[in-house]
């Protein structure tokens, strides 16, 4: 097949951060493409739908979501929904002394968090002195502040959806981004585990306890979603993305992707490649 890009990436561009109250884009909105930094997207009208790594989400009023980098994002509208916009570099994020606030952005519960109607006069104050801090000195330090303070009551009323997933356990932060960086290596469970001093059994259990999951559970959702992004991509031919995600061969990558996917990978990319 030609080694066509499908995938295109939206940069952001040298800066650390930035914020609008009007439409923000860095490229086509309206296809598939790959970001490479971080977003907080408030909606603030209904609309049809988005796409965050290939699932739909509807499009709802005072409801915020959050894309980490890498992510795949789509909304298929010719006209942009409004919305207030927070974009920023990975160095920004990383500022972000509270672990639990990174822990909104990890790839594994896409959906949007509701401002609750009660709090939307708080969080329009804080989004503009957000605003107005940018637009005028744009200091870092302040910037990183009124963020942070968002991303806490954003935490709040996410975790009041779902205590089990949101609850201040450093470790569950640091052992899903353990295994983020090292799924393509489909390393045993008790790789994860001795990293903390914990046993193969207590590391699934503080995993299940939050997200339903094992530690291979979770590594297989990650490959799934890796290959569904490199497979959309099209630079690379079945056989290659198998070995890039540390299959032995292509038939056994294929079995894997159909059994947890519901088609084989030819399928789904000849989906795509039809609708491209």
């Amino acid at each position: 097949m030609e080694n066509k890009e499908l995938l295109p990436l939206h940069m952001l561009p040298d800066i650390q951060f930035l914020a609008a109250d009007e439409k923000l884009t860095f490229g086509e909105h309206f296809t598939n493409h790959r970001i490479n930094f971080y977003a907080i997207v408030w909606f603030m009208e209904d609309h049809d739908v988005h796409y965050i790594d290939f699932e739909p989400f509807s499009i709802k009023r005072n409801q915020v979501f959050l894309l980490a980098k890498n992510q795949v994002h789509a909304i298929p509208a010719v006209k942009l929904p409004a919305a207030k916009v927070m974009v920023f570099s990975s160095d920004f994020f990383l500022a972000i002394e509270e672990t639990y606030l990174k822990q909104l952005f990890l790839p594994f519960d896409n959906k949007g968090i509701t401002i609750p109607k009660d709090n939307l006069l708080v969080m329009e104050g804080l989004f503009s002195l957000l605003l107005t801090e940018y637009r005028d000195k744009a200091e870092l330090p302040l910037l990183l502040k009124y963020t942070s303070s968002f991303l806490l009551l954003l935490h709040r009323f996410a975790a009041h959806r779902s205590p089990q997933l949101y609850k201040r356990d450093a470790r569950i932060v640091a052992l899903l981004q353990l295994i983020e960086k090292h799924f393509k290596e489909q390393k045993p469970v008790s790789f994860y585990a001795t990293h903390f001093g914990l046993t193969a059994k207590r590391a699934n259990e503080i995993l299940k306890d939050a997200f339903g999951f094992s530690i291979s559970g979770l590594s297989q959702q990650l490959l799934i979603l890796e290959s569904k992004r490199a497979l959309y991509n099209g630079t690379h031919s079945i056989k290659e993305i198998a070995y890039q995600l540390g299959f032995s061969d292509q038939s056994y990558f294929s079995r894997f992707f159909r059994k947890h996917a519901g088609l084989s990978p030819e399928k789904f990319r000849s989906q795509f490649a039809h609708n491209a």
